[in-house]
């Protein structure tokens, strides 16, 4: 994976992360609406200053949108809402189990 395939994987995800759709970041840093897009799909690659606008809009340090040796972390939020789900199926079949026992 070269440095710009690392920087738009990296790019996308902490974007995703803080639930901003690409146009979203393009008005914060007042760029053309488009202009997200054409960086996650390879057509433009932004200068220094920008990338460090997009890390400061993004909450993070800029070496994090090149880092290539670690993947970024999990979205915890999704496992947290596995794990929700399947305690409530849980719950929910014990209950069922417990109605049934009663009805017997």
């Amino acid at each position: 994976m070269n440095l710009r395939d690392v920087f738009i994987r990296n790019l996308k995800y902490y974007r995703k992360q803080k639930r901003l759709r690409q146009i979203d970041l393009a008005i914060e840093l007042d760029k053309n609406p488009n202009y997200i897009n054409s960086i996650e799909n390879s057509k433009y690659f932004p200068s220094p200053e920008t990338i460090e606008q997009i890390a400061h809009i993004l909450q993070i340090d800029p070496m994090q949108l090149f880092n290539k040796e670690e993947p970024p972390i999990k979205d915890s939020s999704r496992t947290d809402t596995k794990t929700i789900k399947a305690q409530l199926e849980n719950a929910i079949l014990k209950s069922i189990g417990r109605a049934f026992e009663e009805l017997s």
